[in-house]
């Protein structure tokens, strides 16, 4: 009897967005498996594929099914639990089945870059009795194969690689062979599992004490003693350093109880000293899927996580889908990272994928972070997840606000005020390191009256207007409005109303006009990775005075006893054309003032044309509930997540009047289904309008349900796309949008 089998054929293709049938061949029979990698002959090519479905029924008559033409491993990388994880995210985020299980997947598999690391070894042949007569035959004859053959008698109990033994005998591989010629030794292969280096280059001091309170042992205990469905924790952590003890204990205990846990890390580099604590820690019995390995490493690695021969895996946003038989615990390190959302497709966040993967009653969930997300907080809040805090000390730094407008009264119309000139002068008088960030997210990213401090807004979505310098006017990148650029301020009258936005190279020149004899360095995206880490280093060893960055220098590990640090213009992050605007500025202010070491010499000082701003004053002030319960009110009013639920429809193509045509008259069919979504902003041009030569515009939904955004998803598949199907224009849906760009 044929056996058939289905597949999903690696085409992200919408037409081809589902099960093949195929027919298995005798040959593969006692070898087929769900999660497996075969070719298949597809109309004139032959293309990879993943098996869903052995034993299977078809629609079809047997004679129009194909063969498969072969199975590339021997390996099942996932089985019938995985896939109906890949299922469920598909149809949650719209996206294609083989997509997201490539998304899963080591990199390289599919086009099987991927083989096993092959190593040689050398042993002595069994069959000859009297290896010492052969010693002496070669001792004063051939003495590097002497020397061959004594260190394989010295060390018969253990294998022996031919690079160790040609190593110690300073020889070449002819003079193996010669002794394999002889009959004495034997040269064979075996597979070895590549072990990742974690290498991070960083020259920063390993902690290996990793002691907690007993009030956090308390902590612990409550966590790990769960009552059955009470088993999701949104754990708040203030203390940078006693945060990562308290998650190393955590998964100590998990350990003990043979459980296994997946680990997920936001930001891999910004952690490269943390990923060593645990792989000293947990030695054997923890296994990394991150980016900075190479292809091998990671086929290692998820081969260990899927045989059972590790119970922790750690890794970034991926790793959620880390191929373990019997999953028991996922703990989110800062959970309302923005790095969890894939901005490419498949467009999924990892914190969901977690959410519902942990489906047993018995299963962990813990999401971590020194600054929750307000979604995360208001689950909390409504009992969904059990809200606990690690004790920790109270801060004792000192935090100032410089009111940029007042600067501006004083004549001073550059970045950096008097008072901050001076605080800078003070510390490099007493050797103090000094750090200065810039939130530098492009030129001219809104528009400020530097006299009242007034920011352009848009009249119907209350968010700053972005300048176009080439169209020289304002517009919204949300519902579409535009406006000319002002010759005066709106507010006040004043003349003194410019684009706001500046790079680290201007702060550096003037900088080096005021200290001309300190060291200053800065450290962005525009340098090198080596050179990034090069110069933290510097600065951690001393040998840098004064360092201006952007994000990239918020790595814990450089700053052991930063003293001064400074924000050159918190509006920058204020003033994006995003709702979670004042959100992400709280959390990156906070993020700022924790590199300072907790002394009361320590000094944060922000510069703003805002100062009274409710992000700004909550994370200088440690009011963390003071900005949660103003910012859960603002988008309770404005109708934002978490009172609603978002989509964003992104339309792009390399044709400018092609994209604009198919936005309009998709804002138009929408418009006839209004009674299912609260609101619709746009159509209007992306925030980054176009990428890659595709020109974008976007259009985004607020919904009360998401049965409603369902339907409106079905629609746009089903109805509108089939009836204006144009390949050169790709509409993009992007479920639960978090930059929205």
């Amino acid at each position: 009897m044929n056996k058939i089998i289905k597949v999903v054929v690696d085409l992200p293709l919408k037409k081809l967005n589902k099960e093949f049938d195929y027919l298995l061949p005798d040959r593969f029979k006692s070898m087929i498996k769900v999660g497996q990698i075969v070719k298949v002959p597809f109309g004139r090519r032959k293309i990879s594929a993943f098996v869903t479905q052995i034993n299977a029924d078809s629609d079809l008559e047997i004679s129009k099914l194909k063969e498969i033409e072969t199975i590339y491993y021997q390996e099942s990388f996932f089985d019938n639990e995985l896939l109906n994880l890949f299922y469920w995210t598909a149809s949650y985020y719209h996206a294609y089945l083989p997509q997201v299980i490539k998304s899963a997947l080591p990199p390289g598999i599919i086009d099987k870059k991927i083989k096993k690391k092959q190593v040689e070894y050398l042993k002595l042949n069994n069959e000859i009795d009297d290896f010492n007569n052969e010693l002496q035959k070669l001792k004063n004859r051939a003495p590097k194969q002497y020397l061959i053959l004594k260190y394989l008698l010295d060390n018969i109990e253990q294998q022996n690689k031919l690079k160790t033994v040609t190593s110690f005998a300073d020889t070449s591989r002819q003079t193996v062979y010669r002794l394999i010629d002889k009959n004495l030794i034997i040269l064979y292969n075996n597979y070895q599992s590549r072990v990742p280096k974690i290498n991070n280059q960083l020259e920063a001091e390993i902690n290996t004490d990793f002691e907690i309170s007993k009030e956090d042992k308390m902590l612990l205990q409550k966590i790990i003693n769960f009552d059955s469905g009470k088993n999701s924790y949104l754990l708040t952590t203030n203390n940078s350093s006693k945060r990562y003890n308290f998650i190393i204990k955590l998964l100590e205990k998990l350990v003990e109880q043979n459980k296994n846990i997946i680990l997920l890390i936001p930001e891999v580099e910004k952690d490269f000293v943390f990923l060593e604590q645990l792989d000293s820690y947990f030695a054997d019995g923890i296994a990394f899927l991150h980016s900075q390995l190479s292809q091998g490493e990671r086929f290692d690695q998820w081969q260990q996580i899927r045989k059972g021969e590790v119970q922790i895996a750690v890794g970034a946003r991926s790793a959620v889908f880390a191929p373990f038989s019997k999953l028991d615990a996922i703990i989110l390190m800062e959970e309302n990272n923005e790095c969890y959302k894939e901005q490419e497709h498949p467009l999924y966040h990892a914190r969901q994928i977690a959410v519902r993967r942990l489906q047993n009653k018995n299963d962990l969930l813990v999401l971590e972070s020194p600054f929750p997300s307000l979604e995360s907080k208001k689950l909390a809040a409504k009992g969904k997840y059990n809200q606990i805090y690690l004790n920790s000390k109270k801060s004792n730094i000192k935090s100032e606000v410089i009111d940029m407008k007042k600067e501006v009264e004083k004549g001073n119309l550059g970045d950096l005020s008097k008072n901050l000139k001076q605080k800078i002068s003070d510390h490099l008088e007493k050797n103090n390191k000094i750090l200065l960030f810039l939130n530098r997210l492009g030129m001219s990213n809104y528009v400020i009256c530097r006299k009242c401090g007034h920011v352009i807004k848009c009249d119907n979505c209350d968010i700053s207007l972005k300048y176009h310098n080439q169209k020289d006017e304002l517009s919204c990148h949300y519902c579409g409005l535009k406006k000319q650029m002002p010759d005066k301020c709106p507010e006040c009258g004043s003349a003194f109303i410019s684009q706001a936005g500046v790079g680290t190279e201007k702060i550096i020149e003037e900088l080096n006009k005021i200290y001309s004899n300190s060291v200053i360095v800065r450290v962005d995206g525009d340098l090198k990775e080596n050179e990034q880490k090069k110069r933290l280093n510097a600065f951690k060893n001393g040998d840098i005075d004064i360092l201006v960055g952007t994000s990239i220098l918020i790595k814990n590990q450089f700053y052991a006893n930063l003293k001064f640090a400074a924000v050159i213009s918190a509006d920058t992050a204020l003033n994006s054309s995003n709702f979670r605007a004042a959100e992400n500025n709280y959390f990156l202010l906070n993020q700022l003032k924790s590199l300072l070491s907790n002394s009361c010499e320590s000094e944060f000082l922000v510069q703003t044309y805002e100062p009274e701003h409710y992000s700004i004053k909550a994370a200088l002030n440690d009011q963390d509930n003071s900005f949660y319960e103003q910012e859960i009110s603002i988008r309770e009013k404005r109708n934002y997540p978490p009172f609603c639920r978002l989509l964003n429809i992104i339309i792009s193509s390399e044709n400018e009047k092609q994209t604009a045509e198919i936005s309009r008259k998709l804002s138009h069919f929408l418009e006839q289904y209004s009674d299912n979504y609260l609101e619709k902003l746009g159509e209007a041009p992306a925030p980054l309008s176009k990428i890659r030569k595709k020109y974008r515009r976007q259009i985004i939904l607020k919904f009360k349900s998401m049965r409603n955004r369902e339907y409106i998803i079905q629609l746009i598949e089903k109805k509108f796309m089939e009836a204006n199907n144009n390949d050169s224009v790709e509409i993009r849906i992007d479920v639960d949008p978090y930059k929205m760009l």
